[in-house]
């Protein structure tokens, strides 16, 4: 063979085996197809999982106002352009500042209620179940806060710990009048830290402390911080367990204080002498306006001795004393002192045994007291006869605003209404002891 007749150099370079090519069949061609299909699809997921980002934490929906960033927001830069034209970030008060410091310190959770009540005239935080720690971080922010003018934790257990940090500010702060602690379960502690902190508080001009169930020795307490505080204006101490003597002492405190104009003493167990020591107060006191004396146990004798006090009282505005026992003799009384007040607008004797004469006799001499002022008469659970009716038109037919609530007609007068009154009851002030 000539060297012309040789394969190229290059195919020997190369030793390639020449491999003839087959057809495949058409179902091997779909399977491979599928296998490729699923290799790419396998890849795009895992691809798309790798390209997403963490998990960041969320910024609790109340304080996304008062920060000026968001953590759900991957960056700062990020933002888009609508994002941009939003509103500024609202700022921080100092007390909201010092109350989220004062949280992390202690360790409980901001509340949103008490986190905006700091920018408001009202701070009402009631029946939120605060613990001490709650109390201390709220204290701390109200030390220097200059906005809040009413507080209420009513419904809350203050406790020893929370009461002590409660006082504490209030000898700081500079603006808190109003003062609600209702249902707080103050217990002889706590009252003592409240009421030596009033002996010196010349702020307060309001205070609750209704439903705690005090007892004759936080009366004590109470009538010697009246002593010394001439602010207090408004006083509830309503729905708690004063009795004979603790009624007697806060009697004798209020009968000497300038300050308090609206009192409610509702909802105790003032009996006998602590009944009667209440005439001698509204007797003296010129400057108590509302007094609500319902649901305790005056009596005859105590309603004796309050009607006495009203015909000379000219200052006492309205006059609650349902629910208090009282027959027609002590009705009879509070009637004769109608016939010569001419301050009281409103009194109410509902719930008591007042009986259909008792009901003629008030009108009887409300209508001839020309100088009367009074615009409402509560004797609810009383009935009455035709002649209260003709009684009450008549009063009508001078003072219109009148207005009458009774329990009911009947058609004959109460026979009970007849018994006499012994001569030496009749003067219950100078029979005290």
């Amino acid at each position: 063979m000539s060297s012309s007749d040789r394969m190229p150099i290059h195919h020997k370079a190369l030793d390639k085996r020449r491999v003839s090519r087959r057809k495949k069949s058409p179902t091997e061609e779909t399977r491979k197809r599928s296998k490729m299909l699923t290799k790419l699809t396998r890849g795009a997921s895992k691809a798309d999982l790798k390209s997403e980002p963490p998990a960041r934490p969320t910024t609790p929906k109340y304080l996304k106002d008062y920060f000026d960033y968001d953590k759900n927001s991957s960056s700062e830069e990020s933002a888009s352009d609508e994002d941009k034209t939003k509103e500024p970030a609202k700022t921080l008060d100092m007390s909201q500042k010092i109350y989220l410091t004062a949280c992390i310190k202690e360790g409980v959770a901001p509340r949103r209620r008490l986190l905006k009540g700091l920018t408001q005239d009202g701070l009402n935080v009631n029946n939120c179940t605060l613990a001490p720690s709650d109390i201390k971080a709220l204290a701390y922010a109200l030390t220097t806060n200059m906005c809040v003018t009413s507080l209420d934790l009513s419904g809350n257990e203050i406790g020893r710990e929370g009461m002590e940090y409660l006082v504490e500010m209030l000898e700081e702060n500079m603006t808190v009048t109003e003062l609600r602690l209702s249902n707080a379960r103050l217990g002889l502690y706590e009252v003592l830290l409240l009421t030596e902190m009033l002996s010196e508080n010349m702020r307060i001009t309001t205070l609750q402390v209704a439903g705690n169930d005090l007892d004759d020795e936080c009366a004590k307490c109470f009538a010697e911080a009246l002593k010394y505080n001439r602010k207090i204006k408004k006083l509830n101490l309503s729905h708690n367990k004063f009795n004979e003597t603790g009624g007697k002492i806060l009697a004798k405190s209020i009968e000497t204080n300038d300050s308090i104009e609206d009192l409610d003493m509702s909802w105790n167990s003032i009996r006998m002498l602590g009944a009667i020591a209440w005439g001698d107060t509204l007797y003296n006191n010129v400057d108590l306006k509302h007094l609500n004396l319902s649901w305790n146990g005056f009596g005859d004798e105590g309603a004796a001795s309050i009607g006495e006090a009203l015909e000379e009282n000219n200052t006492l505005l309205t006059l609650d004393l349902s629910c208090n026992r009282i027959g027609f003799e002590g009705s009879r009384a509070i009637a004769k002192a109608l016939g010569n007040n001419s301050s009281l607008e409103s009194l109410a004797l509902s719930q008591n045994q007042v009986t259909t004469q008792g009901a003629v006799e008030l009108l009887t001499h409300l209508q001839i007291n020309d100088k009367s002022k009074l615009q409402e008469l509560l004797l609810e659970g009383t009935q009455v006869t035709s002649e209260a009716d003709d009684l009450y038109e008549e009063i009508r037919g001078v003072r219109s605003e009148f207005k009458f609530v009774h329990g009911g007609h009947v058609i004959s007068p109460d026979t009970l209404a007849f018994k006499t009154v012994k001569p030496e009851e009749k003067n219950c002030r100078s029979s005290k002891s």
